[in-house]
């Protein structure tokens, strides 16, 4: 009897585990495609011109959590305070607040 619980308790275990593990891997691919939707639908920003309706649309609809899970210290340190502002500043324009020190990444906004 001890035995097949043991057995019981480590299958629970173990689906627990996969669960958990395709959950992760499913989040991170439902980010990386809504990552790209964003960044097709903006590519003008890379220029200065002024966003889209499509963008802003992206904007407003794509998680922040996606997007601010692939700013780490080291890309932080590629931007710079102009850029970072002006990325709040279409993100405001677009409909969607940010409050002031909001954490991205390792960005934290003006």
């Amino acid at each position: 009897m001890e035995k097949k619980r043991a057995i019981l308790m480590s299958l629970i275990l173990i689906v627990l585990i996969l669960n958990f593990t395709l959950n992760m891997v499913a989040a991170e691919s439902y980010c990386h495609a809504q990552r790209r939707v964003l960044v097709n639908a903006c590519k003008r920003l890379i220029l200065r011109q002024s966003p889209t309706a499509e963008c802003c649309l992206r904007i407003r609809r794509t998680p922040m959590w996606c997007v601010c899970s692939i700013i780490t210290p080291q890309l932080a340190a590629l931007v710079n305070a102009n850029d970072v502002s002006y990325a709040v500043g279409v993100i405001r324009q677009c409909g969607r607040p940010v409050a002031r020190g909001t954490k991205c990444g390792s960005l934290t906004a003006p």
